[in-house]
């Protein structure tokens, strides 16, 4: 930070001149522009008149603690970090902070290390805010959605991709594994698309059976089958002149690919038992968490049908790609939830934000999303914790961090053990020899940590006589 103006602004303020003096010459060596007053009423009218980028201030003040001045402040200019220090090693005190918008806390007395560590953790934090802000007011401008959350590199390049292909006509092949947002890039590209006006239909090819998908898709005749005792046309023609986006696509049988196949050739549909071909504009777009290439190898999927909808690709990645995310998607989630919720709680814990980016997140945002719905219900916190997140979370994790902190603080070792066997098991989809191995002991010693469960019928404990 050479250059004086693109240092941040630190505003310290304390009543103790020593203090005030050692800070200002750490701070300043430390590459910050720093400021300070003795006290809250002093710090306030500096900030109607400055712009400071945070707010080192002490808790123990008159005649304005730091609490008070923490409030003060975030009413004014929600956007300035504040960080508290106290004297007196009390979490209540730092929670009272925190609830009314400080980003953390430092217990005096605390080494220089810690001090710049807190300090660039609470700018990095306000900058993610801010850039969320501006994110969302974007994507809501040019997308007309603002759920699509994301400043990594890879999601900025998928957002410019779809905001270049939105407004063609071209068939899309969206790819990403389960719980990426794929549907939400398809309605992004719809409502970029000439067509935003018209209809956008859904459909998953995997959720219906053969017979009951094609009538769903194509419609039917009266008496095409039994129980049509009327005629009803399909989505195809509900998505005329609009988009009809069709997920899991990679499930669609080997006896309706032809048939879509010609919808994208010819624009012609055909309903379940009738003579006719029926005429369809629609755009379709289609997604996948399969490998089409793969299934077109195996012949699972025709390859014709895999060129058609191939035109135009996007991959949207997955979590663990973009872990940058994380804090803008989990600050947007407990926003969503709180108010649905009606929990109490107003934040989380840099804490449990580490635990959630350290995390791989299998089942991606939508995984997250469920995570952060589930804690706001169950936490009794104003802030969120990692304990909060340690039976769905904890278990992907190493129980021991570098930091120190233990996400199954609190719980017996039994309890431990516990979760971490339930997690190996979920993740060898219930394989109980596979299971043993990835925790280093014998099938016999596994079933009688679990012997509190109830056996199933006909089955008996390994080695153990029948």
């Amino acid at each position: 930070m050479s250059n004086t103006e693109d240092r941040e602004r630190v505003l310290i303020v304390d009543d103790e001149a020593g203090v005030r003096i050692f800070l200002q010459d750490l701070l300043s060596r430390s590459g910050y522009t720093t400021t300070a007053v003795h006290d809250g009423p002093s710090a306030l009218n500096l900030l109607e008149r400055t712009p400071f980028d945070l707010v080192l201030a002490d808790i123990s003040m008159t005649p304005m603690d730091g609490i008070e001045l923490t409030r003060r402040i975030k009413e004014t200019d929600p956007q300035v970090a504040v960080v508290l220090m106290t004297g007196y090693p009390s979490i209540e005190n730092a929670v009272m902070g925190i609830k009314e918008g400080a980003s953390d806390y430092l217990t005096k007395p605390f080494t220089p290390d810690t001090l710049r560590i807190t300090l660039k953790k609470s700018l990095e934090h306000r900058r993610l805010r801010r850039e969320n802000e501006l994110l969302r007011s974007e994507l809501a401008e040019k997308f007309g959605l603002d759920n699509i959350i994301g400043k990594s590199g890879v999601m900025r390049k998928l957002l410019a991709m779809v905001a270049k292909v939105a407004p063609t006509d071209s068939t899309v092949l969206v790819q990403g594994e389960s719980g990426t947002g794929k549907e939400l890039i398809a309605r992004a590209i719809h409502t970029l698309s000439m067509r935003r006006e018209k209809n956008f239909v859904t459909v998953n090819c995997g959720a219906l059976v053969d017979t009951l998908l094609e009538s769903e898709l194509f419609g039917h005749v009266k008496g095409a089958f039994t129980g049509a005792t009327s005629r009803k046309s399909g989505l195809f023609l509900f998505a005329n002149t609009g988009s009809f986006f069709m997920d899991e696509i990679g499930d669609l049988s080997t006896a309706l690919q032809p048939k879509l196949l010609r919808v994208l050739q010819e624009g012609e549909i055909k309903e379940v038992g009738g003579v006719d071909t029926l005429k369809v504009d629609v755009r379709v777009i289609a997604a996948t968490n399969r490998d089409l290439k793969e299934d077109v190898a195996t012949g699972r999927f025709r390859e014709d049908l895999y060129y058609r909808l191939h035109v135009i690709n996007l991959y949207v990645p997955p979590l663990r790609e973009r872990r940058e995310d994380i804090p803008l998607l989990v600050d947007r989630f407990i926003q969503r939830y709180t108010s649905r919720t009606a929990s109490r709680v107003r934040g989380i814990t840099p804490e449990a934000l580490d635990m959630l980016m350290r995390y791989p997140w299998p089942g991606n945002v939508r995984e997250l999303e469920n995570a952060i719905e589930r804690a706001l219900i169950l936490s009794s916190n104003d802030l969120l914790v990692p304990r909060d997140f340690a039976d769905k979370v904890g278990g992907g994790l190493s129980p021991r961090r570098a930091d120190g902190v233990y996400p199954f603080e609190g719980m017996s070792l039994e309890e431990v053990e516990r979760r971490h066997i339930e997690h190996t098991l979920d993740k060898v989809s219930g394989n109980r020899t596979r299971a043993a191995q990835l925790l280093g002991i014998n099938r016999t010693t596994l079933w009688k940590k679990l012997s509190q469960e109830e056996t199933p019928p006909g089955e008996q404990p390994p080695d153990s006589p029948i």
